[in-house]
């Protein structure tokens, strides 16, 4: 096949897959945890100061500073919409590195490279956990990109020319965001420190010079959150640490925490993971019975890419509760890992005239790529969706909490643990629960004194928190039952126009 065809393949491809990414992150229903992030990023916008002013539950300041930024440019209050696209552009972007390294380290056999590259994007688009955790307004599809990014800088860098330094400043600076977007992430910064310094020559003053560039950008990417940090220290050590305590707590008393060891079968044994175990450990058996016969090339290389899937399914067990979008994380990294005995196998077959054993491992990828597509279709069947934009779910979200603050009498003051249907249409929420249901549900295990330095709220001083400014409306019918009835019993008089939007919440508007 002629580079120009293989080329055509490879932007057609990745544009329906690009169409199936963004109808993924469209169709989604609206998570719990999105009402904190991207209400943070509106507070943000709005010139408060995160931690300070308002809580933000077990997460780092980039992520909302980024989102506050785009809200800014585009002068809109399509919140989730905006967060939304953010995260589908970074899954879309995190494929084009997929095939980029995939046609780096084949190279001179640049087209077998490529469609080998868009059998391991398949591989990762496919995946049904990949599916599931994608395209949410959350920080974890950016915070992928910053790593895979880094990869590619990484194994597409000569440490013998100068321009080295400029390359591990720029993989210092994007795994220092992405830290300070989601700290479990400083693992992976300590793995591309130590691989990036051995990389370089032997001397001590070699291994500074190249550590210097990378802890520099570091330094400097950090400044800021660091000083956010610094202005409220106790606000950010409760919302860091000990209010994802209580939470993980809360959750086991009403029994909503996974079995870790359950979990992680559950999800290794889908057809999508399943067949790309199966491709990890063919591929590792043959390259070992081969050894003797294979050069292998790029050796530190090989064993980032080996760690960053360990170090994933470390930091996806850390955490107290446990999530099966933990387990998606590991899987870009693992199918990038594959190009190393694909490429190894190919220089064998070109080297020894032993071209048998990457034929079958080349096949072996397609066929499994093709599992991993025929078994979970739902991915491709979802593209019509993309260019149906009313019918988005972000859209819809919009449409309807400009209608519930149409009707909302001024000062437009609403209470909801789902901010985001007052925000997008204009109205005004609660600080104290702008991180919807996520911290209300433990506010009361924090003392009076920790919920004034967060502040936060919890269903006991639901009249308190109302007093100063008491609510034009009242959303409920978007949370647990047993998290709403104490709004509606104290909240709520027999008097208020009750509205039920069809498959909506359920809306009391003050007369």
């Amino acid at each position: 096949m002629s580079s120009k065809i293989a080329i055509i393949c490879v932007v057609i491809t990745l544009i329906i897959l690009s169409a199936a990414i963004l109808a993924n992150s469209m169709a989604k229903p609206v998570g719990r945890d999105e009402q904190m992030y991207c209400t943070g990023a509106v507070c943000m916008a709005q010139g408060k100061m995160i931690y300070k002013d308002f809580s933000y539950a077990a997460q780092m300041p980039y992520h909302p500073l980024l989102c506050a930024a785009l809200f800014k440019v585009f002068d809109t209050t399509h919140y989730l919409l905006v967060v939304r696209l953010l995260s589908s552009v970074c899954d879309m972007l995190v494929m084009v590195c997929i095939v980029g390294i995939y046609r780096h380290l084949f190279k001179p056999f640049t087209t077998t490279g490529v469609l080998l590259g868009l059998a391991a994007v398949a591989l990762y688009v496919f995946n049904p956990l990949v599916d599931y955790a994608n395209g949410y307004a959350w920080n974890h599809d950016v915070v992928i990109l910053c790593i895979v990014l880094s990869l590619w800088l990484f194994l597409t860098t000569d440490f013998r020319k100068p321009s080295h330094y400029w390359r591990i400043a720029a993989i210092g600076a994007l795994l220092t965001f992405a830290t300070f977007m989601r700290i479990t992430t400083v693992l992976v910064v300590l793995v591309f420190f130590v691989v990036i310094v051995g990389s370089s020559a032997k001397t001590i003053t070699q291994k500074f010079k190249t550590a210097l560039p990378f802890l520099a950008a570091s330094v400097v990417v950090m400044i800021w959150p660091v000083w956010v940090i610094a202005q409220a220290p106790q606000a950010f050590f409760l919302n860091l640490v000990k209010i994802p305590l209580f939470y993980g707590q809360w959750l086991r008393n009403i029994g909503m925490v996974h079995n870790k060891v359950a979990l992680t079968v559950a999800c290794l044994t889908t057809p999508g993971y399943l067949v790309l175990i199966a491709l990890v450990i063919y591929l590792g058996l043959t390259c070992l019975i081969l050894r003797r016969r294979l050069t292998i090339a790029h050796t530190r290389s090989l064993w980032l890419a080996v760690l960053l899937p360990a170090v994933f399914f470390v930091v996806a067990l850390i955490p107290p509760t446990m999530w099966r979008q933990y387990l998606a994380i590991p899987v870009p990294f693992w199918v990038i890992g594959l190009v190393f005995p694909l490429s190894y196998l190919r220089r064998l077959g070109d080297q020894a005239k032993m071209s048998r054993p990457f034929k079958i491992a080349a096949v072996s990828m397609a066929t499994c790529a093709l599992i991993a597509v025929l078994a979970y279709p739902y991915v491709l069947l979802r593209v019509p969706i993309a260019l149906l934009p009313e019918r988005w779910v972000p859209v819809e979200l919009h449409q309807l909490s400009k209608d519930i603050v149409a009707r909302t009498k001024e000062p437009k003051q609403i209470l909801t643990l789902a901010p985001l249907l007052a925000l997008e249409g204009g109205g005004h929420i609660y600080p104290e629960l702008s991180a919807g249901a996520i911290i209300y549900r433990i506010g009361d295990s924090l003392s009076p004194r920790e919920r004034q330095i967060t502040h936060t709220a919890g269903p006991k001083n639901l009249l308190a928190l109302t007093e100063r400014i008491p609510p034009s409306a009242v959303i409920l019918g978007v949370e647990m039952k047993r998290l709403e009835d104490l709004i509606h019993e104290v909240i709520v008089q027999p008097d208020w126009e009750k509205e039920e939007y069809e498959n909506g919440p359920t809306v009391y508007f003050r007369p």
